[in-house]
């Protein structure tokens, strides 16, 4: 009986002690949570000053998405988006938006246009993309590099897109055509009502796999070709790169931090090892073939294309940015399907 007495007023105690911490602890958590939510507020309406500071006309930014919620909402395409904002300038030289907290610029005089395109180039060819070379080799291709290793890959490939080059890969579009005209009278044959988009991409793709790739993947043939497979895994959308998307816009510091890839990991695999055994191949087998491919070999191996000069620019390149076979030709190949696959079914599109 005693043992009781003495145990319900500890037990007391102890109670009102852990409902005290319980309190104390939450108020803690929620002044933290509130400092910090508050630091975060602040720190967006600083960054929405930036173009007011600077007198420049601008689009009155919203917390926290700047001017991207229409974007993110998927109530405007990218491109809808630009038309908007430039219309919205129409009686400016120029013009601000925010991606976040990150100032966009927006030029409509032609002159200055001229001027970033070619006068001060030097200061403008950094495009502002996301590019992380050490977690995700893919995404150092042209577009995204920035400094002299811009430079000097630029410098290595603009002999590859002089119009002899160009015309050399013409026959690997004819060919590709005809196959297009073969799949078209089939189906003109069996009167078969066709998605033309579809098959207008797998015309793409197969432009892309012959003349950058250096492999034949029949897609008019074959829609379930495995290039064409894994092409589509490139743009198929999802929750998880429209997380990334936004990082890489807002905050890249945490894909760095993270170690977060803008690919999967499965489609980097899959085009890298393709890449790395075509080009094992022509190289061991001594084969040689009228594309992309074959010039980025070239460039591997002896720095400069064959019936080229080198540049002064090419000259005074250091050793040091010498990359390999697949380090150079992968993320460039990736580059080329996003530009000519998306450029290609839009233009067809339109026709």
């Amino acid at each position: 009986m005693f043992l009781n007495q003495v145990q319900f007023p500890l037990c007391n105690v102890l109670l009102t002690s852990m409902g005290f911490l319980s309190d104390s602890l939450l108020l803690e958590v929620g002044t933290l949570l509130t400092s910090i939510l508050a630091s975060v507020y602040i720190y967006f309406k600083w960054s929405f000053t930036y173009w007011k500071k600077r007198n420049v006309p601008y689009i009155e930014p919203l917390f926290p998405f700047g001017n991207l919620l229409d974007i993110l909402l998927t109530r405007q395409s990218i491109g809808d988006y630009c038309t908007s904002v430039y219309k919205k300038f129409e009686e400016h030289k120029f013009g601000g938006t925010y991606a976040f907290t990150i100032p966009r610029f927006l030029v409509r005089d032609p002159d200055l246009i001229k001027d970033i395109l070619v006068k001060d180039f030097s200061s403008f060819h950094d495009r502002g993309f996301y590019m992380n070379e050490e977690i995700e080799p893919l995404s150092a291709h042209l577009f995204s590099l920035t400094g002299m290793k811009w430079r000097n890959l630029r410098v290595k490939l603009i002999p590859t897109f002089t119009s002899g080059k160009l015309k050399m890969m013409f026959q690997r579009l004819v060919e590709c055509g005809q196959e297009l005209q073969t799949c078209l009278e089939k189906v003109g044959e069996r009167g078969d009502v066709i998605e033309i988009k579809e098959i207008l991409a797998r015309f793409s793709t197969d432009i892309i796999s012959s003349c950058a790739f250096g492999i034949e993947c029949n897609c008019l043939k074959n829609e379930d070709a495995e290039f064409r497979k894994w092409g589509r895994k490139i743009f198929e959308p999802s929750l998880k790169h429209l997380v990334i998307g936004i990082l890489s816009g807002a905050a890249p510091v945490v894909l760095d931090t993270l170690k977060l890839s803008t690919f999967d990991s499965d489609v980097t695999k899959y085009f890298r090892n393709m890449v790395q055994e075509t080009v094992e191949y022509r190289e061991k087998n001594n084969v040689k073939r009228n594309d992309f491919l074959q010039l980025l070999i070239q460039l591997k191996n002896k720095d400069v294309l064959d019936d080229e000069e080198k540049t002064e620019d090419q000259n005074n390149e250091t050793n040091t940015n010498t990359e390999t076979a697949e380090g150079t030709c992968t993320p460039n190949r990736i580059m080329y399907i996003n530009v000519t696959y998306c450029t290609g079914k839009f233009t067809f599109r339109i026709i």
